[in-house]
């Protein structure tokens, strides 16, 4: 397979995965719901050190709710200001408005 192809069939995944969050309600067991304001810890793991840290951001969905399984603490987030990171644990995340 090429890199073109996969590529392709990387973003047909992808898009697959944002229509399933439009049409599913997601997970019951996620702690923190799309929409939710969470503020991301100030200190991430080593392995994360290319994530952002200490800034604010909006969950769009977990990892469960866009593909299925049942991995309801890695999110998806829109930080402030910087755009949609993924995937942050929920333990790295704290909720700062209903």
């Amino acid at each position: 397979m090429t890199y073109e192809q996969r590529a392709a069939q990387a973003q047909g995944i992808y898009q697959q995965g944002l229509r399933r969050v439009k049409t599913t309600a997601p997970p019951s067991n996620q702690k923190f719901a799309p929409g939710s304001r969470v503020r991301i810890a100030d200190k991430l793991n080593p392995s994360m050190s290319h994530f952002s840290a200490g800034k604010n951001a909006t969950v769009k969905y977990t990892h469960a709710h866009a593909y299925g399984g049942d991995s309801v603490d890695s999110y998806c987030l829109d930080i402030d200001e910087e755009g949609s990171v993924s995937w942050y644990h929920e333990h790295q995340l704290t909720q700062i408005e209903s």
